[in-house]
């Protein structure tokens, strides 16, 4: 009872977090129904991975340069990671419905160059790991409007394109003879992912934007009996894991991103014995 009162009397100190997490926990289930029906379930361990090389890349840059004032501004991690997810995103698109093969080079490329990168990176260190490893902890104010700039624009994307994205990812094969240009669906798709994830990798870090990507879409997909509510059981699920995952960071003095991941994975092992039964 005492952790209760705590957690809400020092509301103040939790709430951009909570909402961004909420955001990214809900936005990014979404989005991983999607990977999971086209079996890319690395893609977005790739993008996740290829933006915190991004964050890494920007701050070693600006160490190693000592960039300040408005050049600064050219070297934002929020910027260096969007670009990296993207040109990740037209990668995989144009490698061909997320091909195993280049997931897997980007994957390993970028945590190698973001082990490396990190060694050099003199200041900001504890902005990296929490980049790095997930720490929703330290967000601030205007990531939110970051992440529901990202939210939103995946939204739009996903709304004036859905019927189109259910068909290519079925079907590709009858969707491409019917005249829906399945590549383009494909960079759409990527590309709304990258958006997301890298706006996620930046506020609450690559283990959990990664964790909300892949559990609660997995956990949908096993209980849901129509799309419509497979994606509305994930973007519920998804929210419940970042809420409920911060609740018990906050609580019991533990890494955010690692009790978010941990909520999620929860709600995945619920959902088998759901299943079973």
């Amino acid at each position: 009872m005492g952790e209760t009162v705590s957690f809400w009397q020092n509301w103040f100190v939790w709430r951009d977090a909570m909402i961004v997490s909420l955001v990214c926990g809900a936005a990014l289930a979404y989005l991983g129904v999607w990977a999971m029906l086209r079996k890319m379930v690395y893609v977005p361990l790739a993008l996740s991975q290829v933006s915190s090389v991004g964050v890494v890349l920007a701050f070693f840059l600006a160490d190693l340069f000592g960039v300040k004032g408005a050049l600064r501004v050219f070297l934002d991690p929020t910027g260096v990671s969007f670009l990296f997810a993207v040109m990740a995103a037209l990668f995989f698109a144009r490698a061909g419905r997320g091909s195993l093969e280049a997931t897997a080079v980007a994957y390993l490329l970028a945590a190698a160059a973001a082990i490396l990168l990190g060694g050099f990176v003199r200041a900001d260190v504890h902005d990296v790991s929490d980049v790095l490893f997930g720490n929703a902890v330290l967000v601030e104010t205007w990531q939110i409007a970051v992440t529901a700039g990202a939210a939103l624009i995946a939204a739009v994307i996903h709304a004036l394109g859905y019927r189109r994205f259910l068909f290519a990812s079925y079907d590709p094969d009858s969707a491409g003879a019917a005249g829906i240009k399945v590549f383009r669906q494909d960079v759409l798709l990527f590309v709304s992912m990258a958006i997301m994830i890298s706006a996620a990798t930046r506020a609450i870090g690559g283990l959990p934007a990664f964790a909300f990507t892949v559990l609660p879409a997995l956990a949908a997909l096993r209980i849901g009996r129509t799309m419509g509510r497979t994606f509305v059981l994930a973007l519920v699920a998804g929210a419940l894991s970042a809420g409920l995952g911060y609740y018990v960071s906050f609580a019991l003095d533990l890494p955010t991103g690692a009790c978010m991941t941990a909520v999620a994975a929860i709600f995945y092992i619920a959902s088998n014995l759901v299943a079973q039964r």
